[in-house]
């Protein structure tokens, strides 16, 4: 016979006394609303007139001298209906807290007390008729994200604060520094000794001409940061925004760069026995990483930053990648791309630091940034302009030097191009030196050191770039 479960205390909808102490203090005190503004907000008030009054005291101290009572009476009506004259109702609220230390001590049971109303509104949203599961999904998320939005601090902090915090972070990463992961690694030697560990926060700009590499070299950042680790804090779920391929496609791609069989080969069906239980081994490792792609098509910055919020909270994602800046839809019928990716990168890096993740961009090249002559191009070369630069904490370029000898095959030495020799055989040289290296560029770091481009492996059929054997830097 199964247990009846206990029921559950009704937790309180409001805190009356709690909002007279914290109204009552605040009244002609400008520092202790200070203080508690940046946790409360007047929608978190249930009382009417006492939400009236916060946001009378906020007018005073934002745009005046501070709260006087004199200056509130001016800002309110003369009389709350049903409760009384605007002057009795301060001078009321003045003396209920007249035994109050600290206005902060009742922040929390306001916060609780909202966060319950709020739960309350949340099931009504869900259960409201004639809307479409869209429309209500919407409607959720919406209301989810006034809750987020009054769980950040709203308000400039001390500098003093900040570092506190800064301080705690970096004396556990030295606690567990070699055991535990301290922050978002691609697990690629060569790119994480140019870039370090990412944090929460960061927003990432990957370019490259296209048939680089870009999406192959991100796909596997991805599978290296959801691989299956005995420390739970060095897996990072993604979500990868895929408005160029399928999610077949990218799964074709994740399998080949596992297993070293091609996607061709995939498609016809084209391997052997074993290849087949290697591709089945290949599933089983994909299937148990938390990696998810999103293949809507074209999406709109909008759109784009909703996947991700749902992504967060569904999946606790820890990176988003958007593949690529290009194929953004436009949020007004008359921007240019330019315009386009300009706000798309503004908006990315600010819902990095929103939701505290690592967020990935591929960019293009200009078409006179893939005339430089060379595989290696600079900052400026990026589609977007300087804009695309400025918005991204970090910038990086790649590039994979076979592809371009391949597309610019000088012509071979003939008795019409006799002196054809030594340009032909330099081509052919680096063809061979070349084959099985790709390079990279940090263009912008944090610590404000550019670097310039440097050498990796890769493998080609794989689309793997560093040594994939290699054990990972102990950061």
């Amino acid at each position: 016979m199964s247990k009846k479960p206990a029921a559950q205390p009704n937790r309180p909808t409001q805190n009356v006394r709690a909002e007279e102490a914290v109204i009552g203090k605040i009244l002609g005190s400008a520092e202790t609303f200070w203080a508690v503004s940046d946790r409360l907000t007047a929608d978190q008030f249930s009382v009417p007139h006492h939400r009236a009054i916060f946001t009378a005291v906020q007018e005073c101290c934002e745009h005046g001298p501070g709260p006087s009572l004199s200056l509130l009476e001016a800002k309110l009506p003369t009389e709350f209906e049903g409760i009384g004259a605007v002057e009795a109702v301060l001078l009321f609220l003045i003396e209920r807290a007249a035994d109050v230390t600290n206005a902060l001590d009742f922040v929390d049971d306001i916060i609780l007390a909202w966060r319950e109303r709020a739960r309350i509104e949340l099931g009504k949203v869900a259960t409201v008729a004639g809307k479409t599961f869209d429309e209500t999904r919407e409607d959720i998320e919406t209301l989810l994200r006034v809750v987020d939005d009054h769980d950040r601090i709203r308000h400039a902090v001390r500098v003093g604060d900040a570092a506190r915090a800064a301080t705690e972070k970096a004396a556990e990463a030295f606690q567990h520094k070699g055991r535990r992961a301290v922050g978002v690694l691609t697990r690629i030697e060569e790119i994480d000794l140019a870039i370090g560990p990412q944090i929460g926060g960061t927003a990432i700009t990957l370019a490259g001409a296209s048939g680089h590499g870009k999406s192959g070299l991100l796909a596997q950042i991805f599978r290296n940061g959801a691989a299956a680790s005995l420390d739970p804090s060095s897996v990072f779920p993604s979500l990868l925004i895929s408005m160029e391929m399928s999610q077949i496609q990218n799964a074709y791609r994740n399998l080949a760069s596992i297993t070293g069989i091609s996607v061709r080969k995939q498609i016809s069906g084209d391997f052997n026995q074993k290849e087949f239980m290697d591709l089945q081994t290949a599933r089983a490792a994909l299937d148990a990483m938390p990696m998810y792609v999103q293949d809507r098509g074209r999406l709109t910055i909008d759109e784009i930053e909703k996947e991700i919020r749902i992504a967060v909270r569904r999946y606790g994602i820890k990176q988003a990648g958007i593949d690529n800046l290009k194929l953004i839809k436009p949020s007004r019928d008359n921007w240019s791309l330019v315009q386009t990716i300009e706000e798309a990168t503004a908006r990315t890096k600010a819902l990095a630091k929103e939701l505290d993740i690592v967020i990935w961009q591929l960019a293009q090249l200009t078409r006179d940034g893939q005339k430089t002559g060379n595989w290696r191009f600079r900052a400026a070369d990026i589609y977007g302009g300087g804009l695309v630069v400025e918005n991204s904490d970090l910038v990086l370029g790649c590039a994979v030097p076979i592809v371009w000898l391949r597309e610019n095959k000088p012509e071979p030495p003939s008795e019409a191009n006799p002196r054809g020799r030594e340009a032909f055989d330099k081509w052919l040289k680096d063809m061979e030196v070349l084959k099985h290296k790709a390079e990279f560029a940090a263009f912008k770091v944090r610590d404000g050191r550019g670097e310039t481009w440097k050498e990796m492996d890769f493998d080609g059929p794989r689309m793997l770039f560093g040594n994939a054997d290699r054990e990972p830097i102990p950061f």
